[in-house]
């Protein structure tokens, strides 16, 4: 494509003989175009908003042959960087900070997790002896069941329950589901 371009460009150059130029006295054949009326223009200008500079009938002829192509883009960009402040505003004031509350106690050195993955009994299945059966447990003082177990295995569960957290011998403190943590691929 770019080859039958170029030939017809030399062939068009060949033909000429004579030299090709505007003449001097010619009048310009710059004309000024109006552009579309819009809601940012000068005619259609909302009520209270300022008339755009170089839009629309209100623009100045062109003078001495010399057109100034940036006179409505740089208008427009500021009318855009105008609009994106307010929208960068409107934003902020939406915006919403959610401050962190304390973190929970951990236990270092409990893995929960593993243990799950370590074990196949299910929830209630005895499988460690426990001396005192089912008598009043500990569990109220945990916020949450994972935190039983960590605290549960950290004090030597489940072989032994100092603090009854497993009063039936599965090795689940406070009814702790292992179940989601044995779905995970460690």
């Amino acid at each position: 494509m770019r080859h039958l371009t170029a030939m017809a460009c030399f062939a068009l150059i060949g033909c000429t003989s004579a030299q090709v130029g505007v003449p001097s006295n010619a009048p310009p054949l710059i004309t000024e175009v109006t552009p579309p009326l819009s809601a940012t223009s000068t005619a259609g200008a909302p009520a209270g908003e300022p008339a755009l500079a170089g839009v629309g009938p209100a623009t100045t002829p062109l003078d001495a042959d010399n057109l100034n192509l940036n006179l409505f883009s740089l208008e427009q960009q500021k009318i855009d960087a105008a609009a994106a402040e307010q929208r960068l505003a409107d934003a902020r004031s939406q915006l919403v900070v959610i401050q962190p509350g304390a973190l929970p106690d951990r236990v270092e050195g409990v893995n929960i997790a593993l243990y799950a993955q370590q074990t196949t009994n299910q929830v209630g299945q005895r499988i460690y002896q426990r001396s005192r059966g089912l008598g009043a447990s500990s569990c109220g003082r945990f916020a949450t069941a994972d935190e039983a177990q960590r605290a549960f295995l950290a004090s030597g569960g489940p072989q032994t329950d100092r603090y009854n957290l497993d009063p039936d011998g599965d090795g689940f403190a406070c009814r702790w589901d292992p179940a989601p943590y044995r779905a995970l691929k460690i």
